[in-house]
This record gives C-alpha cells, structure tokens and sequence, in this order.
C-alpha cells in the first residue's frame, strides 16, 4: 500500500469522526523510523510537551519568554484570526437550523372609487404583526459538510497559532543567546587586548633600552589595534540583538534593559540524551496538524460541491395577526398564517456545478500533496537539527581541548620570551591562536544552546498554551 493510500484512508477515516474532534495523526507507514547521527546515549522515548526553556535553568530567559507569549504581535495576530475562524464555524452551524425573523407593519392607502361614484376616494389603513420561519431541510448533506469543514478550518487556525507561538519561543531563545554571545565576545576581546598591551608595554621598553627592534613594537602595537577593533563590532551585534528582543516582545528599550541585565553567563542545557520518534514528531508539530486538518477541510467542501447536484427543498411558514385598526389587532378573526416547501433543483446550468466541483477536487489534490510536503519537511527539518546538534556538541569539545592547550602556549611564550630564549614573533602568534581558539569555543558554546532549541523547535516540543484570561 502506497504512503498516498494509507494517507487518504486516515483522512477518510478522520472525517467519519465527530466534528468536535480532534483529529488523529495520520499513519506515516512509509516514512523514516528512527533518526540518524543522534547523540550517544539519546534514546527514542514519547516526548510530553513541556517548557524545554526552563532547561536553561536561567531566570531571565524564562522571563522574556512569558514576556513574549502575552504580548508578541505576530502571536497576538493569530489569535485573532482563531477568533476569526470560530465565528465563522459558529455561523456555518447556525445554517443547519431554522431562521426566525419577527415582523411589523403599518399602511396607510388611498384609493379612487368606481366610476359611479366619481372624484371619491377612501383612505384605509392596515395593521400587522407576524413570525416566519424558513428551514433548508439538509437531505443530502451540503450544509453538514460545510459546517464540517468549518470546523476543520477553525483547528487549522489553532494549529497555525501554535505554529507561531512554536517558532516565537524558540526565536526569543536564540536572539537572548546570541546577545549572550556577543557580549561574552566583546568582554574577551578586551579580556585579550589586556594581555597584549603587556607584551606591547614590554616590546616597548626594550627598544628604549636599545634591546628590541621597531619592526617588533610595530606588530605589537598592529595586533592590539585589531584585537581592540573587534570590542565596538561585538558590541554592536549584541545591541542588534537587543532590539530584536525589543521587537520580539513589543516592548520598549529602556524596559527590556530593567528586565535584562547587562552582564550574564550563557544559558546552556546538559546534553540532550531524550529524542521523539518521528512519528510523534508528526503529531507534535502545529504545521503538520494545520496541513492535516485544511486536508479535512478541503474532503469536506467536496462533499458540498457534489451535493448542488442535488434538488435544495426549503420549508417556510408564517403565523401572525392583521387589521385595519391597531386596537384590534389581537381580536378574534385577525389572525394570519400561511404554510410552504419550494423545490430547486437545478436542470442545465452550462457546467457550472461540474466546474464547481473539480475546482473542489482540485484543492482536494492540493491540501494533499501541501499534507505531504509539510510531513516531509518536517521529518526532515527535525534530522538536520539532530546532526547539528550532535556535531556540534563534538565541536565544543574539540575546541574546549584547543583552548587549553592554546592557553598553555601562550604562558610559555611569554616566560620563555621574558627570559631572553623566544622571539616576539612566536609569542604573537600565540596570543592570536589562544585569542581566535577561545572566541571559537565561545561561539561553539553558544551554537549548541541554539542548536538545542532548534531540536526542540522542529520536535514540536512546547507546552499547550494557557487559556486567555
């Protein structure tokens, strides 16, 4: 059975439950069932949502994430058209049910008499009250199938609110990190101009004591000026950083500066060792449950385009009152009422309701394969976070062990260069390998906090949202 068959039979199969469901993943027999590259010791465990950021054990990144979630206009944005979408819903239920309308009226007329009474006229006047009633009577399910596919479109709606909300926690998480990092890089850029202009205050006595050449205190003095240039440009991308931040939770600067303290370590996560399986990978993402239920949605309308086919009866009726005086409206012998059914049924309508319907079948075929790619994708979005994470969890080590033995250099150069046994030029050159060793362990750092996040982004890990209140 092919992965299109097993689909559409989990399609069909949803679509016989109750519209007030929710609906069940679709099988994914012919996909991926088991990652590739995960970390050593990570086991394929059922993942429950929850708030991963609070692995971070870090306060304040909790805190812009509340921050967000209450005030963020993208996510604010989808809520409203949540409400958009349930109000629809709830009138497309409204039409399987009779309308009521409520009636009154006054008339004043004059008529001319016959011709024996020539140039006469008689002025009357009427009075009445009334209740009608028309009711489509659903015989062949059109309106059933587009209450149905409303409300699919209102869980669709859900599923893309929490698509956003998704993707906004883990963009607030990533630019508070890169804020992180970008301040830790600028503190160890002066960390290490520091260190320079010692070797720049001691290249500098010996050539005036006439031990040291001028080429030797010119590229000590070159290597501090770069070293020192990389201070403002960390400095700006972190205040780039801020601002997103400031845009992310629609804030102001100077509050997100009281909410934000200047200096702070980099949030870090032990080591992911717990993973879903793709499958629950399925049912936890919000784009694969939005592209699933639009495929309901679109199963239904089909249903409704094919039922145009078929005769609508209506049911009408009428109960009310009618006089030409207001003060015996309510008589005996004033009351009204009048009973009906219409049938339409159309006869030749140039292929107009064929059209209808293989438009209908057309966007079938496009929720489909929209279904299918977001699965796709999906799955993969989720491996490629996996590898990423792995690598480079094998990268910070790899550079916390450069870093060390960098360090090490570098104390030595510099004793064996005080000493009178090593030339300048080696000690510059260890100081720019431990400088560019330890920026690239800081980045690495950060790069697998993020990475982190990625995962539990593309796992569709987050917890259900609270209620508005």
């Amino acid at each position: 059975m092919s992965f299109r068959h097993v689909l559409m039979i989990g399609v069909a199969a949803a679509g016989l439950a109750s519209c007030g469901a929710t609906p069940r993943p679709l099988p994914t027999a012919e996909l991926q069932q088991s990652w590739q590259g995960a970390p050593d010791g990570a086991k394929i465990v059922e993942v429950a949502p929850k708030a991963w950021w609070l692995d971070f054990d870090d306060p304040v990144l909790a805190k812009l994430i509340d921050m967000a979630q209450t005030r963020n206009l993208d996510l604010r944005l989808a809520e409203s058209r949540v409400m958009e979408a349930r109000a629809l819903r709830k009138g497309a239920r409204a039409e399987l049910f009779p309308e009521l309308t409520g009636a009154a009226g006054a008339e004043r007329a004059r008529q001319h008499l016959t011709a024996a009474n020539a140039g006469q006229t008689r002025t009357s006047n009427t009075f009445g009250l009334s209740l009608g009633a028309a009711w489509e009577a659903d015989l062949f399910g059109r309106l059933r199938s587009e209450a149905r596919a409303a409300n699919a479109d209102l869980l669709a709606s859900e599923s893309d609110r929490d698509a956003v909300r998704l993707t906004l926690l883990a963009e607030v998480a990533r630019t508070y990190m890169e804020f992180r990092l970008y301040q830790a890089q600028a503190v160890l850029a002066e960390k290490n101009a520091d260190a320079q202009a010692g070797t720049v205050r001691i290249t500098r006595a010996r050539f005036n004591q006439g031990m040291g050449s001028r080429l030797d205190l010119e590229r000590t003095v070159a290597q501090l000026a770069q070293t020192r240039a990389t201070v403002p440009q960390a400095r700006e991308q972190a205040e780039s950083a801020r601002y997103r931040l400031v845009l992310l939770l629609a804030t102001r600067p100077e509050d997100l500066a009281a909410l934000v303290p200047e200096q702070g370590a980099m949030p870090d996560a032990n080591a992911l060792v717990v993973l879903a399986a793709p499958t629950q990978v399925i049912a936890l993402r919000p784009d694969v449950r939005a592209a699933e239920r639009r495929l309901l949605a679109a199963a239904e309308r089909v249903k409704a385009a094919e039922a145009l086919r078929y005769p609508q009866i209506t049911l009408s009726g009428l109960l009310g009152v009618e006089s030409d005086r207001i003060g015996e409206l309510f008589n005996p012998g004033t009351r009204i009422w009048s009973a009906g059914a219409s049938l339409l049924q159309p006869l030749f309508d140039f292929g107009r309701i064929r059209a209808n319907i293989d438009a209908a079948d057309a966007r079938q075929e496009q929720a489909y394969l929209s279904y299918e790619l977001t699965v796709r994708t999906a799955l993969q979005e989720a491996q490629t976070a996996i590898i990423l994470y792995t690598q480079g969890v094998i990268r910070q080590k790899e550079l916390g062990n450069a870093v060390e033995a960098a360090r090490k250099a570098a104390d030595l150069a510099h004793r064996q260069y005080q000493e009178g046994t090593l030339g300048l030029l080696e000690v510059l050159d260890s100081e720019r390998t431990l400088y560019d060793a330890e920026t690239d362990w800081t980045s690495a750092t950060a790069d697998v906090s993020m990475r982190l996040v990625s995962v539990y982004q593309t796992m569709g890990v987050v917890p259900p949202a609270a209620p508005p209140g």
